[in-house]
């Protein structure tokens, strides 16, 4: 009896093992994501606090009934009629205080006659109607009016801004040959053959920002100031320094620019400086402006539902606005050192835009202004037509008329020119050869300038480039030189100068980049294939034509508070979370 007793006891821990092990089984870590997630919700939500007792709530509560403060009532600004005809003018404004709560002020100085009918108006309105039209300049200060004569006055104007010239050049070019100049040599000289290359297709665009000089020159001509005749044009730092030394005031004015302490000081007339305080005004809010410019830089493998490339047409059955365009200027091809005339001729033929509708372009360079909310959209259209890789993503932010760049990338030395030298000493003539070398970037490069106009438009100048360089060996006969084996350049350049128009946060697409890859793959029995004569008896050899189309996304938005500046952070978490 008593051993039944304890096996009833063990069966009994058993089967408590057993409901207790399977429940400690199902216990798991919860996923790294989700935990992320989590405490992100936790971070965002605001925390709840407890609710108070509702006696201390009730001792919290403001009363029901506030009295406010009682304050004087505000008088209201009599109105009279003034009607003087050459009357002097330190008796006008005397007049004009009169009866009033104001004191008047006058400088010794104060001379002149005035003449004015002004009806129902006030003592501020009538001071601001005689300021208009006689320059007398006058300051409030609390009950009082402080008027001055009407002689040159000095004010000093702050302006923070870098007192930096800079200087930017962006260059498009498309080389339909060469054209060889011979050289003459001498007893110590050197022969060389130089070359003149002749553009089919060149576009030059240049920037030159000196902010100091054209804002001394601009406030100058606003006080009278006029350029010296025959002047040099001011360059360099000391630019704003140079533009007010070339320039002649009329007496009693001057403007002096001192760029490294962002100062400018203006003697002129009270009028004048009126003038030039508005002008200083808006042109600190047009320079202060600034545009933070998303780029995607996009390679689509075409399927081959989309050989004649991307049909940017079906974009238009989303919830989204499309427009079109040819792009204004640019034409870009891919272009290899090493190609001969004849197919340079068809690249060129190619790259030459295409009277078809969008989605039908053969090669052709195009814009697209299309109204999405981010890019997560377009990168999903781009998905149906083909496989999509992103070859770079930059960001970055420039000012208002302001050149910025981005390259990415590596630079290589190759050979680009050959000079034989010759030396003469005594009866010995000795000749070598001098190699140029010139660097070849490889890599994306990116270049931008924005401009923003009143209506918060923006005018972009892009120039995207993504260009691929590899060595080439070539055997060059120098004649009694001797043959010489060198590393020789071969580029392949995707590239376009455009200038589109956009509204704030509007995504351009830049298409139309197409170039053509022959992948060969084969299979064989190992060992035979490679038999001469025989080895193709034993092999299977496939030629794959792919097409591959470069497009460019621009996303323009201007920065006007410091939340702006984390659109891009907020985006990102986002798409950790699964959002669109």
């Amino acid at each position: 009896m008593v051993e039944h007793t304890g096996s009833l006891r063990t069966l009994a821990v058993l089967l408590a093992a057993g409901v207790l092990l399977p429940g400690c089984a199902q216990v798991k870590e919860k996923p790294a994501l989700a935990t992320i997630q989590e405490e992100l919700r936790r971070a965002v939500e605001a925390p709840k606090p407890r609710p108070l007792p509702p006696a201390v709530a009730a001792a919290l509560e403001p009363a029901t009934k506030v009295e406010l403060p009682r304050t004087a009532p505000i008088p209201l600004e009599p109105r009279f009629t003034l009607a003087v005809n050459n009357a002097p003018a330190q008796q006008v404004f005397l007049g004009i205080a009169s009866g009033s709560r104001y004191s008047m002020l006058l400088h010794p100085e104060v001379a002149g006659s005035i003449t004015v009918s002004l009806k129902d108006v006030t003592v501020p309105e009538a001071m601001s109607a005689i300021r208009e039209l006689y320059g007398y300049d006058y300051h409030v200060e609390g009950d009082r009016i402080l008027v001055q004569p009407i002689v040159a006055q000095t004010r000093f104007y702050s302006i923070p801004y870098p007192s930096s010239v800079r200087q930017g050049r962006s260059e498009l070019r498309v080389i339909s040959g060469s054209i060889a100049d011979s050289g003459s040599s001498g007893t110590s000289g050197s022969a060389a053959g130089a070359a003149s290359q002749l553009d089919s297709s060149r576009i030059v665009t240049s920037v030159n920002s000196d902010f100091w000089g054209e804002l001394t020159r601009a406030v100058g001509l606003l006080i009278g100031c006029s350029s010296s005749a025959g002047a040099p044009a001011a360059v360099g730092a000391g630019a704003a320094t140079a533009a007010s030394s070339a320039s002649t005031c009329p007496a009693g004015r001057s403007i002096v620019a001192s760029p490294s302490t962002s100062m400018l000081a203006v003697r002129a007339l009270p009028s004048e400086q009126r003038q030039v305080g508005e002008y200083l005004k808006a042109a600190r809010l047009q320079a202060d402006r600034q545009v933070m410019i998303e780029a995607k830089i996009i390679e689509v493998t075409l399927n081959e539902g989309a050989q004649t490339g991307i049909n940017w047409a079906a974009f238009r059955q989303g919830r989204h606005v499309l427009s079109k365009g040819a792009a204004t200027d640019g034409l870009a091809v891919p272009f290899d050192s090493a190609a001969t005339a004849t197919n340079m001729s068809a690249l060129l033929a190619s790259g030459l835009p295409s009277t078809s509708g969008v989605g039908t372009a053969s090669g052709g360079i195009f814009n697209l202004a299309l109204q999405a909310r981010n890019f997560n959209a377009l990168l999903n259209f781009l998905e149906s037509q083909g496989n999509v890789q992103v070859l770079s993503s930059p960001r970055i932010a420039a000012l208002n008329n302001q050149q910025a760049v981005l390259k990415v990338g590596t630079d290589e030395f190759f050979v680009t020119g050959i000079t034989s030298n010759t030396s003469t000493s005594g009866s010995t003539t000795t000749s070598s050869p001098t190699l140029t070398v010139q660097p070849f970037f490889s890599g994306i490069a990116l270049d931008v300038t924005p401009q923003i106009d009143d209506a918060d438009n923006i005018i972009l100048h892009v120039h995207p480039s993504v260009s691929v360089v590899a060595s080439s060996n070539k055997d060059v006969d120098l004649g009694t030189l001797g043959t010489y084996r060198l590393p020789l350049a071969a580029s392949t350049i995707s590239e376009t100068d455009s200038i589109v128009r956009l509204k704030d946060g509007e995504i351009a697409a830049i298409g139309g980049l197409m170039k053509r890859q022959s992948v060969d793959s084969g299979s064989g029995v190992p060992g035979l294939g490679d038999v001469p004569g025989l080895g193709s008896l034993f092999k299977n050899t496939n030629a794959t034509r792919l097409k591959h189309e470069l497009v460019i996304l621009l996303k323009p938005t201007i920065i006007r508070q410091q939340s702006d500046w984390n659109a891009g952070a907020r985006e990102a978490e986002a798409r950790l979370s699964g959002g669109r």
